[in-house]
């Protein structure tokens, strides 16, 4: 057999499966129908009941529930020019962490916001974390929020979201916050480690 041939991808779809997945198709089209296009997240206690109940973590739950919420603005292929620094320097403390959301970059077309998260008190010898958060932002428009990046170490980090539209330049009338969020297809970050000498002639 040639190495071009193709071979069938075996299928073990069953009746079963089938009306699992024509259920849940079922029920998304009555969630959308009853939303209208609003966002609707349940309250803390009844995400804390339902991770409990079906075993699932509350980010992978609010990841699923907030990808229901369609109705978003599309998300401009690039920010645009970046047009000027927007002040944010909203903090709360947590735990033993602190949450800056410490400014907006405010582009042409979308908002880039910083988000530092430190330990308190600094430990440089303390491992790297990895924060399962998505920022949320309640307003008059409703805002499409895409992580873009993040780095960190000993005790703290800092997290970049993509948001549009863009934010007005003035944010009194926005409520900002943080909220568990995870994929639950997400795989751990793969981790490699350097250990050979190097040697520079």
């Amino acid at each position: 057999m040639a190495w071009s041939e193709l071979h069938k991808v075996p299928n073990e779809y069953s009746d079963e499966m089938r009306k699992i997945d024509e259920s849940l198709l079922q029920l998304l089209t009555e969630r959308k129908s009853l939303a209208k296009g609003r966002r609707f997240y349940p309250e803390k206690e009844v995400l804390q009941e339902w991770s409990a109940r079906f075993g699932i973590e509350i980010p992978q739950i609010n990841w699923l529930l907030n990808s229901l919420n369609e109705h978003y603005p599309v998300m401009p292929n690039e920010p645009g020019d970046l047009e000027h620094v927007m002040p944010i320097m909203k903090t709360s403390v947590v735990g033993d962490f602190a949450y800056t959301l410490t400014h907006a970059m405010q582009h042409q077309h979308s908002s880039i916001v910083y988000v530092e998260i430190k330990l308190r008190p600094i430990d440089a010898h303390f491992s790297n974390f990895r924060p399962q958060l998505q920022l949320d932002i309640q307003g008059s428009e409703h805002y499409r929020i895409v992580r873009n990046g993040s780095r960190g170490g000993g005790g703290q980090t800092q997290i970049t979201y993509l948001v549009s539209p863009r934010l007005p330049d003035h944010v009194d009338g926005l409520h900002f916050a943080l909220i568990p969020y995870a994929s639950p297809m997400e795989s751990p970050p793969k981790e490699i480690v350097l250990d050979q000498e190097v040697q520079f002639d």
